[in-house]
């Protein structure tokens, strides 16, 4: 045993210096450069030494959120040296026509990259990725295929406003629309129906209300008229009504004015009921309108 140990030592001592001839890194190289290698691409057509990166989304025929999606990696990794690279993204769509192309750098550990252009609505497509370095790639990731998202809902259709100084054709109007008509006359004019005033110009006030509504109004009611809302009297000589609007083909009833002719009037609608042959109900004649503001 004696006379073999100084053997030993020399070989261990030939090992140690052969290690340490292999403390530089390799510089990446194409296959052709290799040990032993006999081509200058790899199997898939790849020329840089590298794993493919890991693609984590959008994968899966996923909806994205938007039509500018971005892309999320985990980088590659050279066989035999640790240095930055680049990447290639490439989209396609369904056809495999290539809609997108971009070199972007790296960063530690994952990458991102969002589209620089929009895609189409509701749309198929793919995309891959591949480590680059110099005019050498590798190999490519597996693609992730994705969907763009929905187009929005057309806009729902608007009521076309009429020309200023216009009124509109015929139509129905409700009846809480009515009652914000004669409201905004009864502000928009200043009248006061209040203890101040007579009954005869409360009277007028309503009947051209109700004739704007009636008759329609370019200032008032320019959306058209609605000649199914009349006025009413009492009936056997009685006045005609100052605060109650009426549904003339029904002869339904709803009292419109809270304390009428006193302080402290207010606006409300209360249905009184379909009125009885007592009352006479007609329209509130054309001339009410120069009751009116215009």
């Amino acid at each position: 045993m004696i006379k073999y140990g100084p053997q030993i030592v020399a070989l261990t001592i030939v090992l140690g210096a052969g290690a340490a001839c292999t403390g530089n890194p390799l510089s990446p190289t194409p296959p052709s450069a290799a040990p032993g290698g006999t081509s200058a691409v790899n199997a898939d057509g790849s020329t840089l030494k590298s794993s493919s990166p890991a693609i984590i989304a959008p994968v899966d025929d996923e909806r994205v959120d938007g039509r500018r999606p971005t892309f999320v990696w985990l980088n590659a990794r050279l066989l035999n040296a640790a240095v930055g690279l680049a990447y290639e993204i490439v989209v396609v769509d369904a056809a495999g026509n290539e809609v997108y192309q971009r070199i972007v750098g790296e960063t530690l550990g994952s990458g991102s990259h969002t589209l620089e252009l929009e895609l189409g609505f509701d749309t198929a497509y793919s995309w891959r990725i591949r480590a680059v370095l110099g005019s050498d790639a590798g190999p490519w990731s597996i693609s992730g295929a994705f969907r763009t998202p929905l187009p929005p809902p057309p806009p729902p259709p608007t009521t076309p406003t009429p020309t200023p100084g216009t009124i509109g054709p015929a139509r129905t109007i409700s009846l809480s629309e009515a009652f914000s008509i004669i409201v905004s006359i009864h502000d928009g004019g200043g009248f006061n129906l209040g203890s101040s005033s007579s009954r005869g110009s409360r009277v007028a006030f309503f009947f051209g209300a109700v004739a704007a509504i009636h008759y329609g109004h370019a200032r008032w009611n320019p959306g058209g008229p609605d000649t199914n809302w009349c006025v009413k009297d009492a009936g056997g000589g009685r006045p005609a009504s100052d605060d109650v609007i009426v549904r003339c083909s029904t002869r339904e009833a709803w009292d419109l004015i809270s304390g009428v002719g006193g302080n402290g009037y207010s606006f409300h609608a209360d249905f009184i009921g379909t009125l009885g042959s007592s009352h006479n109900v007609y329209e509130p004649g054309r001339g009410a309108l120069g009751n009116i503001p215009q």
